[in-house]
This record gives structure tokens, sequence and C-alpha cells, in this order.
């Protein structure tokens, strides 16, 4: 018994990856908004809801998320000083900050239509360790 000693301790951290990997593997996100109530010009802070599914029984922590917001295809920010999250089980709500960009909102400005407007989101969130894409679009 005094050789396999490490055969328990490598089984629990195998199953505890495994657990995690599955987790990484079933979490979804969807946009849900905007909230434009924290943006001032000295702080142009916009924050883009999400609701984040977690079907399985294994709670997980988001340690980072990086990505680029763009509107019309024009870059208007990124999203800067996100602060880890623990995603329980079942629907939470995640608020991303986005920090704007003055140019970008300028080149925004200057192409303004009315026709409505495209906006995309690219990026991952580290779930885990476990890099997560995210991505979503939405259309007025």
């Amino acid at each position: 018994m005094r050789k396999n000693w490490w055969i328990i301790p490598v089984g629990i951290l195998a199953y505890i990856g495994f657990k995690k990997f599955l987790l990484s593997r079933n979490i979804s996100v969807f946009f849900k908004g905007f909230d434009f109530s924290t943006i001032t010009l000295l702080n142009p802070v916009v924050t883009i809801k999400v609701q984040v599914n977690n079907p399985t029984n294994t709670s997980a922590d988001i340690q980072s998320i990086r990505g680029d917001l763009q509107i019309d295809g024009v870059f208007v920010g990124s999203v800067q000083g996100f602060t880890p999250q623990t995603i329980q089980k079942g629907v939470n709500i995640l608020n991303i900050p986005i920090t704007l960009s003055y140019g970008g909102v300028a080149d925004l400005i200057s192409k303004f239509n009315r026709k409505g407007f495209r906006l995309d989101f690219t990026g991952a969130m580290i779930v885990d360790f476990i890099p997560i894409p995210l991505q979503f679009n939405y259309a007025i």
C-alpha cells in the first residue's frame, strides 16, 4: 500500500479536473442588454449584461474576460478591469464593463445613420483556467 499512495490524490485531482472541464464545455452565454447609467465624460464605461447558464451541479470561477466592442465595424471599446466572479448552478447575470475609446466614439458619431446599428463583441473568458470564446452580435 505504501508504494501506491499517490493513486488516491491523483484520482481526486483527475475527478475535479474532469468536472471542471465538463463545466467549461456546458456553459452558455447570451446577450441581455446595456447599462449606460455609469457613463460620464471622465469615466466612459458602458456595462454589457450577459446571462450565463450553468447546467452542471458545480460552481466555477471566471478569472478574467478580454474582448473588444465594435459598432457597425468601428472599434468602440474594450474590457478593462473585470473583477473575478463565481458562477453558481443555474442562471447568472454577469456585468461586463467596457471602457470606451474617445476616438472610436468620435468616429462612430461621424458615421451615424438612422437605419440602426450592429453591435459585435468578440473575446474570451477564462473559466477555471480554461478559455471559452465569448462572441455575440446584436442588431437594431
